[in-house]
């Protein structure tokens, strides 16, 4: 069991991996935060950067491993 602080960044347009998947991660996860991006598809971290960079510092700097 993986029991680590994890950010799973998901987007909702994803044909590759849907958001039912990402929310399964986060329910077997017990510190997963999961983040659904609207429009987001399977390349949301490049396409939506400016949302996502932000989400990623918080979580780099709250997470105490």
């Amino acid at each position: 069991m993986l029991s680590m602080p994890t950010l799973l960044l998901w987007g909702d347009a994803d044909p590759i991996s849907p958001v039912s998947v990402g929310r399964r991660l986060a329910s077997l996860l017990p510190r997963a935060d999961l983040h659904v991006i609207p429009g987001g598809d399977h390349g949301v971290c490049c396409t939506f950067a400016n949302l996502v960079a932000p989400l990623i510092d918080r979580h780099l700097s709250s997470s105490s491993i």
